[in-house]
């Protein structure tokens, strides 16, 4: 229900069990007696309320995003998708603030997180697009995170304009957020490109929960020999939260059906969900790619970047080493 960060508000929920029990704790007039005791229900209580006020902040902001991609499909004219893009953006770095706040809150800073990332550029910025790109999978890499289904296009005129890739790992949406936008690259006086990046969750292939499935039992119509009209050989399987149902009746065993039915029906969510979760990313990436005006920037006359967020950062030689890259992201990480 809560994709990528669905572990962590089953953490949170579990930690918040006794949250009734300890807000009740401090009605006891046995407890107020003791003012020892109260402090401590007391002081357990705040950082419980804390937790609270965190992960609800959270869930309420993964819920309206979710109603504003909702929305997307509503949108009459591309300038009414692009400020739905907007908004749905900036939900997005607020659910990663919260998330990176509530894992605080729970003494687990680091979550296994895992993204999406896709490089845009143009003739000039191919270059340099390139190159952050090698270093931002380096210090990946280097955290021990797992690079996978790494792909590059080129171009007619022979430059490399787009890089998607797939990361998994500690944190590593939190520490490519501050990295994601339309980049400017100057190219000379009064002409620019742009340099994208975008990453986005990209949530992992669900299993079939029983718990979900309904199963109906019934007599074949079909092939099954003098099982036919006998015994209940025939198989409905019913996905409950799609309503997606698929009948099996061809074998002559109730559990051969069963098993075709239940593969069947896998194989149907599976491509409904890929189908959902590849508009959900498209509609992401297109959101991050709209961020202009973002501190960080190139230029190409000088091979100098600049990220205005860090003073160290500015006109300092492109491509940075892997040691400069590692301190400029933890620099970023700290703000």
């Amino acid at each position: 229900m809560y994709g990528v960060y669905g572990d962590l508000i089953g953490a949170a929920e579990k930690a918040l069990g006794c949250f009734e029990e300890t807000e009740e704790l401090l009605e006891y007039p046995e407890v107020q007696a003791d003012k020892g005791y109260y402090l401590s229900v007391l002081s357990k209580y705040n950082q419980l309320k804390l937790l609270k006020d965190k992960l609800s902040a959270l869930i309420s902001a993964i819920e309206e995003e979710k109603a504003l991609s909702s929305l997307l499909s509503e949108a009459d004219s591309h300038e009414e998708r692009a400020a739905v893009y907007k908004e749905i953006s900036s939900l997005k770095r607020l659910i990663l603030r919260l998330s990176a706040s509530l894992s605080d809150a729970l003494g687990c800073k680091h979550i296994d997180e895992r993204a999406y990332c896709r490089f845009k550029f143009k003739e000039v910025s191919s270059k340099f697009g390139k190159s952050l790109f090698m270093l931002i999978k380096q210090d990946l890499l280097a955290r021990g995170a797992r690079i996978e289904e790494e792909k590059a296009v080129t171009s007619n005129d022979g430059y490399v304009q787009e890089i998607s890739f797939i990361a998994e790992g500690t944190d590593v949406i939190t520490r490519l957020a501050p990295l994601t936008g339309a980049h400017k690259v100057y190219v000379a006086q009064a002409k620019s490109e742009e340099l994208c990046f975008a990453a986005t969750p990209s949530a992992n292939s669900e299993k079939l929960s029983e718990k979900d499935l309904k199963i109906d039992l019934f007599h074949s119509s079909g092939a099954g020999g003098q099982n036919v009209n006998k015994v209940e050989t025939a198989v409905r399987v019913t996905h409950l939260p799609t309503g997606l149902s698929v009948v099996c009746q061809d074998e002559r065993s109730q559990l051969k059906n069963k098993i075709r039915a239940l593969e069947t029906i896998e194989k149907r969510l599976k491509e409904r969900n890929e189908q959902s979760e590849k508009r959900r990313i498209e509609a992401d990436i297109s959101a991050q790619h709209t961020q202009r005006n973002t501190p960080l920037s190139f230029d190409a006359a000088s091979n100098t970047m600049t990220d205005t967020r860090l003073k160290a950062y500015t006109k300092i030689p492109f491509p940075l080493t892997e040691e400069q890259f590692a301190s400029y992201m933890n620099g970023l990480m700290a703000l």
